[in-house]
Formats: structure tokens, C-alpha cells, sequence
């Protein structure tokens, strides 16, 4: 009961961490679409998807193995485990922001120098500080300092709009202010973050985490994680054959369907250390209990957001805010679907990552990666839809597949049925 009652406790605070954070990650990408044009929207957009596919390396590599380390220790412990890893993930940051350089050959032919530039620039550092201030945060969520995850997250969500403000009054050019604004953003709450974890360890481990050990489980969730490069390649192919305007439409309608995302990262922060948990105990129940918590939940605030924002009406604040989501009718609310059922997943993810099913967990990412990719291809005709409609056949399938694999990830012997299931 009082572990229950802490989860209570902790729900709330996942949610305005995951929401601060989005919050800032939505003031960059709004002063992205509303001030470039529409063909250097469509740049930015791949630079984004270039920072995402950037960012994967050292998250995947090294923050993912280290984050289910951490959860395989006692809680008073797991904080004790934060230096060593992002210590060890410096050099896979700066090799990831090797991305930038690729966004800037890929737009050559429709962009201009000045803004390749800054995008460039500011993206390659945002790569290396980002993933290390996020994989901060699920930390202290692991470690269940939530609060404390909210605590970052609220100090990046002010520097951020410091930052912009700063940048707007002193008229810093427009490709150097986005990604500018939220590296500095997030230097100044990992800053915080690596202060604040340093207060709340509670025991320190004997465990030395070594960059060897983490990246032999590593290599396979980068294999798993992988496919969401593949958005870089789906993004450059809607602008090849849409045009760089189609794609910045579809980049707008991105941005006004990420509160999705913001709420399921916010209720996956908690629940996910307890999906790995009770995968890797093979409790059956309790991972059910945590899966129908986090889809309810989801379908419920789904539903709500895509009444409120999926159409251009006059009670919709975002048809103020970003109207270019709504210039293609239709687009934003298909958009809004498809990020709903791509979190579908999430936790199913979680669990078989605990479970140890990385490797059927990377085919799957795989398979379903490049049925989207395949779907993009329909750009010529589907326009803006190619985009959300790449990930929505991506997002259905790998929830089918993942729903199959767990189906086993919880079968034991009758004579082990105290242990957990066996890992591949």
C-alpha cells in the first residue's frame, strides 16, 4: 500500500516533467514554424529529425543499458550510478552530432548557406547535451525523485524562454535560435540536475559500470532503436517528392500533435521502471495493472485533445498559435492519430526490455520501421499525409508485434514458477 500510494505521489510529478519538457521543446519547434517560411520550415524539419536520429547513438548506446542497471539495484542506490554514465557517454554524444553535417548535404539543393549553418551548428550541440539532461531526469524518476525530474524540467523550460526572448529582442538570426536555445536550455538544467542527484544519494554502489558492459546490452538497443533514424530518410523523401513546403506543413501539424507524446513520456516516466520491474519478476499481473493504468489513461486524454485540437475552430488555441497545422484540412487531426497510436506501444517496449527480449524487440523496430518507410513513398500523391501516415503503419504494426512477443516474455516451467522468464 505504500508503495502504491508513492506511485500516486510520483504520477503527477512524471507528468509535469514530461510536460515542462515538451513545453520547452514546443516553444523552440513554435518559434521554428512561425518564423521560417514554408520551404525553410521544411528544412528545419529535417534538421529535427537529423537531432532525433543524432541523439539515439548515445541514448541507446549507453543511457538505456545504464537506466536498466539502475533499476536492477535498490532504490537508495540507483542515483549513485548517474556520474559514471554520463561520463561514459560524452564520446558516443559527440560522435552522434555527426548528424548535422549529413542534414546540411541532404538540404543542400533547396536551402540557403545562412541557414544551413545555424541549423547545423546549434543541432550538433543540442545532440550531445540533450540526451544527457533527459537521461538526468529518468534517473531521478528511477530513482523515485520525481519531484526532482520536475524540478529540471522547469528549470529548462525558463531558460528556454529566456533564451528565445533574449534571442527575438536582440534579433539573433532565426537558424541559429531554435536548436541555440535549447542547447543552451538544456546545459544550464543538466547543470542543475547533476547538483541535484548528487544531494539525494542515499547509498552509494559498489557496481562500476563500464563502457564495454553497457554497450554489449547497448549495441541491441541501438539495433531496436535504430528505425527512428529512419525518419531523417521519410522526412527527405516526403521533401523530395512532396516538396520541402509539404513537409513543413506536416511539421507543423507535428507540433501541435506532440502534447500526446508529452503525456504518455509524462505517465511512462513513472510506470516504466515498474513495467521493467515486473518483467523482469515475471508478474504477469502487475505488468497487466500497469498496462491498462497507461492505456486508459492515454485513450482518455487522446480522445479529449483530438476533440479540442485535431480541427481549425474557434475554441482550438492552436489554430492561433501554429495556423500553417491547418492550411491542409484534415492533416492535423490524422496527425494527432497517429502520435496516439504510436504510444500505444511504449510501455510494451519497457517490458520487454526488462524482460531481456532486446533482440526480438530490435526486429520488431526494424520490421515495422520500414513498412513506414515503404508508406512515405506515397508522397507523391498522399502530399503532408505521408508523414504521419509513414508512422501510423509503423506505430500499428509494432504494436501488434510487441503484443504478440509479450505473450511469451511471461510463460515459465511449472517447476520455475518463482523465477523469472527465461532472456534471451
Amino acid at each position: 500500500m505504500g508503495r502504491e500510494g508513492s506511485l500516486r505521489r510520483r504520477l503527477p510529478a512524471g507528468v509535469i516533467d514530461s510536460g515542462f519538457a515538451s513545453l520547452a521543446g514546443f516553444a523552440v519547434a513554435l518559434t521554428a514554424v512561425s518564423l521560417f517560411g514554408d520551404a525553410d520550415r521544411g528544412v528545419y524539419a529535417i534538421f529535427f529529425t537529423a537531432f532525433v536520429a543524432g541523439a539515439l547513438l548515445v541514448n541507446e548506446l549507453i543511457f538505456t543499458p545504464a537506466e536498466v542497471e539502475a533499476v536492477a539495484h535498490p532504490v537508495p542506490e540507483r542515483l549513485s550510478l548517474l556520474g559514471q554514465s554520463l561520463r561514459l557517454g560524452i564520446g558516443p554524444a559527440v560522435v552522434g552530432s555527426l548528424a548535422a553535417p549529413i542534414a546540411v548535404l541532404v538540404t543542400a539543393g533547396y536551402a540557403s548557406g545562412d541557414v544551413t549553418l545555424g541549423l547545423a551548428v546549434t543541432s550538433a550541440a543540442a545532440i550531445v547535451v540533450s540526451p544527457m539532461q533527459d537521461h538526468s531526469r529518468r534517473m531521478l524518476h528511477i530513482a523515485e525523485v520525481s519531484w526532482g525530474a520536475a524540478a529540471v524540467s522547469t528549470v529548462q523550460l525558463v531558460s528556454v524562454a529566456a533564451a528565445l526572448g533574449l534571442g527575438i529582442a536582440v534579433d539573433v538570426p532565426v537558424p541559429w535560435l531554435p536548436f541555440g536555445a535549447l542547447a543552451f536550455a538544456n546545459v544550464v538544467s543538466l547543470t542543475f540536475a547533476a547538483l541535484l542527484a548528487r544531494t539525494k544519494i542515499d547509498q552509494r554502489t559498489d557496481t562500476v559500470m563500464g563502457f564495454r558492459q553497457l554497450t554489449t546490452t547497448g549495441v541491441w538497443f541501438v539495433v531496436n532503436a535504430a528505425p527512428a533514424a529512419l525518419w531523417f530518410v521519410i522526412s527527405t523523401i516526403v521533401a523530395a517528392l512532396a516538396g520541402p513546403e509539404a513537409l513543413g506543413f506536416a511539421e507543423s501539424a507535428r507540433v501541435i500533435a506532440q502534447p500526446i507524446m508529452v503525456f504518455a513520456g509524462g505517465l511512462a516516466a513513472v510506470l516504466a521502471p515498474r513495467a521493467m520491474r515486473a518483467a523482469m519478476d515475471s508478474d504477469l499481473g502487475q505488468a497487466r495493472r500497469e498496462r491498462k493504468m497507461y492505456l486508459i489513461a492515454m485513450a482518455l486524454f487522446g480522445a479529449g485533445y483530438a476533440a479540442i485540437a485535431g480541427w481549425d475552430w474557434v475554441g482550438n488555441p492552436m489554430a492561433y498559435l501554429v495556423p500553417s497545422a491547418y492550411t491542409v484540412a484534415g492533416l492535423a487531426a490524422f496527425t494527432i492519430l497517429a502520435n496516439l497510436v504510436t504510444t500505444a506501444s511504449f510501455l510494451q517496449g519497457d517490458e520487454l526490455a526488462g524482460a531481456g527480449r532486446v533482440r526480438i524487440l530490435a526486429g520488431i523496430s526494424w520490421f515495422s520501421g520500414v513498412l513506414g518507410l515503404l508508406a512515405s513513398l506515397t508522397a507523391s500523391v498522399t502530399e503532408a499525409f505521408a508523414r504521419p501516415l509513414a508512422g501510423l503503419v509503423a506505430a500499428a504494426t509494432r504494436y501488434a508485434a510487441q503484443t504478440r512477443a509479450l505473450a511469451s516474455a511471461y510463460v515459465v516451467t511449472p517447476a520455475h514458477d518463482s523465477e523469472p522468464a527465461d532472456r534471451e
